[in-house]
């Protein structure tokens, strides 16, 4: 895939330059060490689902973002929307906010700090490579307004996860509307898959995140 056909070569010079840092970030931001093979594992799979449908909404949290990915990519992309990257390692924060200063971009802003504190903000919350789907969406539902969206990258493993974040997305308010099936320029099958908040979600959740990741939502009872 050429994004360049979609996004423009600018997005994709400045989405090059990030990966650039990234790879030589010394603090181990990605196993990744060739430009090339970030384009495709980094950036093409951030943005390619959102050549097919666009991106709806204006405030965004990224759970997780551990080098800045998807969120400073989309950044990147969409400039008009507005970013919090999240993660609780904070020499991570420190490389992305670096990362953010050096590519000039004004629309995105770090924390450390507890999920439940941005209860209820964001129109859309993404996660990619944190945790299982049904786990994954606990953390992520609560954060929601009403009518946003939890955006959840996901791999083949997703066929085994399908089961439990349907049940989980029951619980915390949230449907299932949509999944984007893709394929990377090496041929690697993604999915994204987009659940809608349709109502708040129980005050309970997300619990603590040892319980989430011990006792998910998505397994039968």
């Amino acid at each position: 895939m050429d994004l360049g056909d979609t996004f423009g070569r600018e997005v994709v010079e400045k989405c090059s330059a990030l990966m650039e840092k990234l790879i030589s970030s010394p603090h181990n931001l990605t196993a990744i060490r060739d430009l090339e093979r970030a384009m495709v594992i980094h950036v093409e799979d951030s943005l390619k689902p959102f050549s097919m449908v666009g991106l709806e909404g204006k405030t965004f949290l990224d759970i997780g973002s551990g080098g800045g990915v998807p969120g400073l990519v989309i950044a990147i992309a969409f400039p008009q929307t507005k970013w919090t990257l999240m993660d609780s390692i904070l020499k991570k924060v420190r490389e992305i906010d670096r990362f953010s200063y050096e590519l000039g971009l004004r629309n995105v802003q770090t924390v450390v700090s507890r999920a439940e504190e941005h209860r209820g903000l964001y129109d859309g919350v993404f996660m990619r490579a944190v945790a299982r789907s049904d786990v994954s969406l606990e953390l992520a539902a609560p954060l929601t307004e009403k009518n946003g969206k939890v955006f959840l990258y996901k791999g083949p493993g997703w066929k085994d996860e399908r089961e439990r974040a349907l049940r989980a997305a029951e619980k915390l308010g949230l449907i299932l509307e949509s999944l984007l099936e893709y394929n990377l320029s090496d041929n690697s099958p993604r999915v994204l898959a987009v659940f809608r908040k349709l109502f708040k979600t129980p005050q309970r959740f997300p619990r603590k995140i040892g319980i989430a990741a011990k006792f998910p939502l998505g397994e039968s009872e």
